[in-house]
């Protein structure tokens, strides 16, 4: 055979693979559309019972027929709908309703599964319809390996305000993505009183590896409760717990955080320099202003220019200052000072922030 006949051969396999694969891909498409098709009736039929019973016009029962004619992921995705448009005591109603109900009983059977993605449906059920009976489940389930099933679970914190739950969603803290790390704020902002004693507690540890990203975590939250314990990490000998803490303070308006800024200010690091500058500038307080133009003689040029940003949020007395700085002998601090005065009041509003 020659080479011709080859590369013929070859180029009619690839053409048969490629065209099952257009045909399995349409199937799919295809099987996709029939099989929603189906189910739009009983879904038509779930949302009207669900309207009806939030208007006290049918019984609860009838809901939970209509949720049991769903496949179970159909009644998850359903549920997670409807998770945001009813009221509390509506919502614990359902979930104490549905606990028995075989399907529900079959989803959270699947919490140790080796499947992760049978993980996922029971977490994102229980995320929703989860009582407090179901907190060790819960609790296995944000303890989960893989982040889709951990993320999924932690979704129940804004509903079950466990400490135990609450306990173990900070445990995760250390190993989570910056991003991930913000999602976790945004749900146990709902549990804060048991975030807020937790965060205590972790934050006393000054020896604990994990206290950097506890300390990012603290400063997320923005919560004046936690001053008291993120001000005596002003001295603490990792780089990055100094940056947080300095990062924190600066929404913590008091004269204590004054004082720790001010002598983060002149910290040798200039990461923590650049960030307690910048969080002297949010604070505003003039009794800082004499750190504020020093920084603008730092040897760092992100410093000086968080320090000249800083300045514009102190008023006339800031602007003063920078005026001086731009005549003054120093020609770094001369360069940041008519820069920034130089910005529009937008971009101040932007760079300051």
């Amino acid at each position: 055979m020659s080479a011709r006949h080859v590369l013929a051969v070859v180029a009619l396999w690839q053409a048969g693979v490629f065209t099952v694969l257009i045909l399995l891909i349409l199937a799919n498409r295809w099987v996709g559309v029939a099989r929603r098709a189906r189910l739009r009736p009983r879904r038509q039929a779930l949302d009207a019972a669900m309207k009806d019973w939030a208007l006290n016009v049918r019984p609860l029962a009838e809901v939970v027929h209509a949720l049991a004619a769903l496949p179970p992921a159909a009644a998850v995705e359903a549920l997670v709908a409807w998770s945001a448009r009813l009221a509390g005591e509506r919502w614990t109603a359902l979930a104490a309703a549905l606990q028995q109900e075989p399907w529900v009983r079959r989803l959270r059977a699947g919490v140790p599964s080796r499947r992760w993605w049978t993980r996922l449906q029971a977490a994102r059920l229980l995320s929703i319809v989860g009582t407090p009976a179901d907190a060790p489940l819960l609790a296995q389930l944000l303890r989960d390996p893989h982040p889709a099933v951990h993320i999924a679970a932690a979704a129940a914190l804004t509903r079950l305000q466990q400490p135990e739950l609450v306990s173990v969603a900070l445990d995760r803290l250390a190993g989570l993505p910056s991003t991930v790390q913000a999602y976790y704020a945004s749900v146990l902002r709902h549990a804060r009183g048991n975030v807020v004693e937790g965060l205590r507690a972790r934050l006393a540890r000054r020896d604990d590896p994990a206290l950097p990203r506890i300390t990012e975590f603290a400063a997320r939250l923005e919560e004046p409760a936690l001053r008291g314990s993120l001000t005596p990490l002003a001295d603490h000998p990792h780089i990055d717990v100094r940056v947080q803490v300095a990062r924190a303070l600066g929404g913590f308006p008091h004269p204590a955080s004054v004082l720790a800024l001010g002598r983060l200010a002149r910290d040798p690091a200039w990461e923590v320099r650049a960030q307690a500058t910048r969080a002297l500038g949010r604070i505003a307080d003039p009794t800082a202003i004499p750190v504020m133009t020093a920084g603008l003689r730092d040897p760092v040029w992100w410093v000086r220019l968080r320090a000249a940003l800083g300045l514009t949020r102190f008023g006339e007395t800031g602007r003063d200052a920078l005026l001086q700085a731009e005549g003054g002998a120093d020609s770094d601090a001369r360069y940041v000072a008519r820069l920034v005065l130089g910005l529009s009041p937008q971009a101040l509003t932007e760079f300051a922030a």
